[in-house]
């Protein structure tokens, strides 16, 4: 993918901030990111498991490889362990590391129960017209994508910028949570 979840945590905190980062911002922020480029594998290689999907972006997924198959159930284990390792190793020191770390599993069960629904609403070969809704797209949507992939790298940048209380953290949701079910809408249109 382009890594636009995770380029826009650094964005989001130099809007914050509207002043010239300093290298350990930087740095931090591009962590941010790349924990948040992983956490979207880790959700992507899991959906294709349990959807049976074939192909991710014009290539095998990653499980149909020859020589992975199931081990990718345990690849997405690892992989969120990464995070929270990534997470420890870079932030403990920093007075936001509890904030972090919960907004993350925070994000992770949302789009977990997202997932849920998903599976529950279309399962694979008994597609139910009469279990979809447009409410349950849009809750999909919201739940499964929308959260990290829009809420979760500015909510970052806000903790990283010392703007962490729950009503300015609560606005920008009320924001980017319908920019991402916009954003999921055009790309399932497509």
């Amino acid at each position: 993918g382009k890594m636009n979840r995770g380029k826009s945590v650094l964005v989001s905190l130099q809007c914050i901030l509207d002043r010239e980062l300093t290298a350990d911002e930087v740095k931090k922020a591009n962590i941010l990111g790349w924990a948040i480029e992983w956490l979207q594998a880790l959700f992507l290689v899991s959906d294709d498991i349990m959807d049976g999907s074939i192909t991710r972006r014009g290539q095998p997924c990653w499980y149909k490889n020859e020589d992975v198959g199931l081990i990718a159930i345990n690849d997405t284990l690892i992989l969120e362990s990464c995070i929270y390792k990534l997470l420890k190793k870079y932030f403990r020191n920093e007075k936001y590391y509890i904030d972090i770390v919960e907004l993350f599993h925070e994000i992770s069960y949302t789009t977990e129960l997202g997932q849920l629904i998903d599976l529950i609403t279309a399962p694979e070969n008994k597609v139910n017209l009469e279990k979809f809704s447009m409410d349950k797209y849009i809750w999909i949507v919201r739940y499964k994508t929308a959260f990290y992939s829009f809420y979760l790298p500015v909510a970052l940048a806000m903790i990283m910028a010392g703007i962490d209380n729950e009503q300015s953290l609560k606005v920008a949701k009320d924001i980017l949570i319908p920019l991402g079910e916009y954003f999921q809408v055009q790309v399932s249109f497509i």
